[in-house]
């Protein structure tokens, strides 16, 4: 027979044990000042979160593989210093490693990377707090290079990757919700990309359990900043040169640079693949005028002297999700 003791020494146990899983949780949150990507799913987290790694650690060791092999190229001098080497290792058998040493190195390797902190691994899992959407924290310096040479490589061999993971964006800005602080991180990150010359642009916006952020408040600013990093910027409702993508989760705002938007589906990685279905099927095709004529009926004006049209996009080539879209 249990005494008293006993079971309240259990119950410290296992309301400590919860406690330790909450701390764990708010340890890796979703956090001003990150970098990395964001994915959707669709009631397959863990799975999408397995494809992302793999996808991602595929394509940056290539990348990683290829700037190797270039810096690699033999001179006069690299080749003598490796002859030299040559030498010294031949005389030097005794000095050689054996299978077991290498494999301990290996394992110690693995050990070390497995205790590295949260914001030093190249690409950690971290909670949104919202179903369906992951974001992968990243210490790579660019995700727009890593996420273009991913669909650029799909939308060539149409070699469908993944199976859960849906849509992959490269988050540049992540910063706390609020008019003043976005607008801020917004005008570093449009310097980048819209000062130098003229392009075309559009904005999405979309939001998830946040209602603070209004719409058309956000689009105003945003298009206000575009305009005037360079007066020749342009906003092209078909085919921008780059789409600026506005993910509002929660108290986190997420700011996205998306070349080649519409012709990426959307980076819809599935769609890409399958993208060649969309040509043969004629009704597709016939369709495509009513989402022209969806995007006319809920257009909104900004200004006279902008002339320009901010315009709900209702069209949604992710069937699996829900999100609301402004256009510029």
């Amino acid at each position: 027979m249990e005494t008293k003791s006993t079971t309240n020494t259990r119950k410290r146990n296992n309301r400590y044990i919860a406690n330790r899983n909450d701390y764990k949780k708010r340890k890796f949150m979703l956090q001003p000042g990150m970098m990395g990507f964001l994915c959707t799913c669709n009631y397959q987290e863990r799975g999408c979160v397995t494809e992302a790694y793999r996808l991602l650690n595929l394509f940056a060791d290539e990348k990683t593989a290829s700037d190797m092999n270039k810096e690699s190229v033999p001179s006069t001098t690299n080749v003598l210093a490796k002859k030299e080497v040559d030498k010294l290792l031949e005389n030097c058998d005794a000095e050689d490693e054996d299978i077991s040493t290498a494999l301990e190195k290996e394992i110690d390797e693995l050990r070390t990377e497995s205790k590295m902190p949260l914001f030093s691994r190249k690409f950690q899992e971290v909670d949104t707090g919202v179903k369906n959407m992951i974001f992968i924290a990243s210490t790579l310096p660019n995700p727009l290079e890593l996420v273009m040479k991913i669909v650029t490589k799909l939308d060539t061999t149409k070699e469908q990757c993944t199976r859960y993971l849906l849509r992959l964006l490269p988050i540049e800005v992540v910063c706390k919700a609020y008019m003043d602080n976005i607008k801020t991180k917004a005008s570093e990150l449009f310097e980048k990309y819209f000062a130098q010359e003229p392009k075309t642009f559009s904005i999405v916006f979309n939001h998830r359990s946040n209602n603070s952020i209004k719409r058309d408040e956000i689009i105003e600013d945003l298009a206000e900043i575009i305009l005037k990093k360079n007066p020749g910027n342009k906003a092209d409702l078909k085919n921008p040169d780059i789409a600026v993508i506005v993910e509002v989760i929660r108290n986190i705002c997420l700011l996205s640079i998306a070349p080649k938007y519409y012709k990426f589906k959307k980076y819809n990685l599935l769609e890409i693949c399958n993208s060649t279905k969309n040509k043969i099927t004629p009704k597709k095709e016939i369709a495509e005028p009513t989402n022209e004529e969806n995007y006319e009926k809920d257009s909104v004006k900004i200004s006279s002297e902008k002339q320009e049209e901010y315009i709900d996009n209702n069209d949604n080539l992710d069937a699996q999700i829900e999100e609301t879209e402004l256009i510029i």
